[in-house]
């Protein structure tokens, strides 16, 4: 929800400019160089992507992704957010469009997919997995924290059961699903999705990331998330998460298409394929969510963020370079951690004094302002802390 939320300072080469530092022969469109080798054709593009820009309109995809869910928690709930009459009644329009808010997630796996694929691209397996720790787990810890002193002690949702203590220590993990507790914040759903393909792209970075082997992972990853749910194996279930792996395949591809300055014709074959597998998968998605939203609005909605990413995969959004994006990006992430926990309760405690509009405006506010206290607060200097803690001794 993904990496998934943050770029944290990563950058890629501009296509003009990952074909300036490429061999010859790639700029004549062969099949060699560090598109597709490991040798000192990639070592030439790597030197490109240090050079290149921040992508700036992926930190502002990631904000909207994050406040469409909120919009999506305050007034989709269906009864689970305490407003003196329905959101539906409140607010009718804004309810009607709330609905497709669950779609962010879609967008965040597949901007996560483009950003793990680039941030793990020439890194080792320690300094992938150190990087991950380093973009998820502060604020997700400060956030456990927060949502449970919340549960504990602030008003209580209907039909809410209380947090533990031990429920909280083993949320801090991030491990609490497959150990068969609940999270303390239901958002904390898609973390664990974010994990399995963190696992799963492991592979990839162990072996050496290049062209070649990131395709075939792809192409195995979507054949296997077609045979895993017959399969009778849970553990190939769990780990290659069908229902979402269309997108974070796609997402890759798209860095794939980022890195050869072009749609070609492998990368045209696994994004169709991702989309088909999409929306097969999008019914039994759409079912989860249970309110009987529109198949064929979901379908154009994630077919716009194909479309959108591929521009941005092509270079052709690299102009927009405001500067509020990157703290844009910054705050998805605590937005989307602590938004639930916390406004939903705000919103139950004070929407009949206040008003409906006052309220959700306001708690969206707060919402925000806590996400950038996080981000200044918080993230920075608790990983600048861990980040020495985990740096290499000297032998």
């Amino acid at each position: 929800m993904s990496d998934r939320f943050v770029l944290a300072g990563d950058r890629v080469p501009a296509p003009a400019e990952a074909a300036q530092s490429a061999p010859d022969p790639v700029r004549r469109g062969r099949r060699s160089g560090w598109r597709r080798d490991g040798g000192a054709g990639r070592a030439a593009g790597e030197a490109g992507v240090a050079r290149a820009p921040r992508i700036a309109v992926l930190d502002g995809l990631r904000l909207l992704a994050a406040l469409s869910v909120v919009l999506f928690h305050y007034l989709a709930g269906y009864g689970a957010i305490p407003w003196q009459r329905t959101a539906a009644e409140l607010f009718p329009t804004l309810h009607r469009i709330a609905q497709f808010g669950w779609l962010g997630v879609v967008l965040f796996f597949m901007i996560s997919g483009f950003v793990i694929c680039m941030s793990g691209w020439g890194k080792s397996l320690q300094q992938f997995w150190q990087g991950r720790v380093l973009r998820l787990f502060p604020l997700y810890w400060v956030a456990v924290v927060l949502s449970s002193a919340a549960a504990r002690l602030g008003p209580q949702i209907p039909g809410e059961p209380r947090v533990t203590v031990g429920q909280m220590l083993t949320n801090l993990t991030m491990l609490q699903q497959p150990l068969g507790v609940g999270s303390v914040d239901n958002v904390y759903w898609t973390l664990w999705v974010e994990l399995r393909f963190y696992l799963a792209f492991s592979l990839v970075v162990m072996l050496g990331t290049s062209y070649r082997r990131v395709a075939n992972f792809c192409w195995v990853w979507a054949l296997g998330s077609v045979l895993a749910p017959g399969s009778g194996i849970p553990l190939l279930d769990q780990l290659l998460v069908p229902q979402s792996a269309p997108f974070f395949i796609a997402g890759i591809a798209f860095y794939l298409v980022r890195r050869a300055g072009r749609i070609e014709g492998e990368t045209l074959g696994i994004l169709v394929l991702s989309w088909l597998l999409m929306q097969h998968r999008l019914p039994a998605v759409m079912a989860d969510e249970g309110h009987g939203i529109n198949w064929k609005v979901c379908l154009t909605a994630i077919t716009a963020m194909y479309l959108l990413m591929g521009l941005i995969a092509l270079g052709k959004l690299d102009r927009i370079q405001w500067r509020w994006l990157p703290v844009a990006g910054a705050i998805s992430y605590p937005l989307y951690l602590v938004h639930q926990s916390l406004g939903v309760r705000t919103i139950g405690r004070w929407n009949e004094q206040w008003g409906a509009w006052p309220t959700l405006l306001g708690v969206i506010a707060g919402a925000v302002l806590i996400a950038w206290l996080l981000h200044r607060l918080v993230e920075r200097p608790l990983t600048r802390v861990l980040r020495r803690l985990m740096a290499p001794r000297p032998t």
